[in-house]
């Protein structure tokens, strides 16, 4: 019960702060400069990617890596200790 009347002071002091308005603060190049050209966002994306494509590549790639943990471990395992 405690944190709900400092919440509720809170909130009516930051409903009572004066924010400085920004009406005319930018420069006059800036207010009659052109928006960007849109562009689809699809075109930026590029062709969508396969993802059975990419799980096959993804697993390859997986089983690359384990299969060269795997002969580093029977290096490491069958290796003589001075």
């Amino acid at each position: 019960m405690k944190p709900l009347p400092f919440l509720i002071l809170s909130l009516v002091c930051a409903g009572c702060a004066d924010f400085p308005e920004l009406e005319g603060r930018e420069l006059p190049e800036l207010q009659s400069a052109r928006y960007p050209a849109l562009i689809p966002l699809q075109e930026n994306l590029g062709p969508p990617v396969d993802p059975v494509n990419e799980a096959a590549e993804v697993e390859e790639d997986l089983t690359a890596r384990r299969e060269a943990l795997e002969k580093k471990s029977q290096e490491l395992q069958n290796a003589e200790i001075n």
